[in-house]
C-alpha cells in the first residue's frame, strides 16, 4: 500500500456532505472545489498511513477527533473562495 494522506479523504468526504446541505455550493466549478480542498488541507495537519491496518485505525480515530477542525477550516476556505468569486464578478 503506498503512503497517503488520510486528511485528503476526510476533507473530501466532509466537503461533499457540506455541499449536500448547502444548495448555494452545489454549483461549484471544479477549480473552486479544488481551491477549497487545497486551502482546507493546507490549514490542517497531514495524517499519513502506509498500511491497511494503520488506515483502519486512523480512520476510526480521525473522524471523531478532527471533524470539527475540518469543518472550521473548510468554512474558512469556502468563504475565501466564494468571496473571491463574488468580487471578481463585478
Amino acid at each position: 500500500m503506498p503512503v497517503h494522506n488520510l486528511m485528503e479523504e476526510l476533507v473530501g468526504s466532509c466537503l461533499k456532505e457540506y455541499m449536500l446541505r448547502h444548495v448555494e455550493l452545489q454549483n461549484l466549478e471544479d477549480g473552486e472545489y479544488a481551491d477549497i480542498m487545497a486551502i482546507t488541507l493546507n490549514r490542517l495537519p497531514a495524517k499519513y498511513v502506509s498500511t491497511l491496518k494503520g488506515e483502519v485505525f486512523a480512520k476510526t480515530q480521525l473522524r471523531a477527533q478532527l471533524e470539527s477542525d475540518v469543518y472550521k477550516e473548510m468554512s474558512y476556505a469556502i468563504e475565501k473562495v466564494t468571496s473571491f468569486k463574488r468580487h471578481s464578478e463585478f
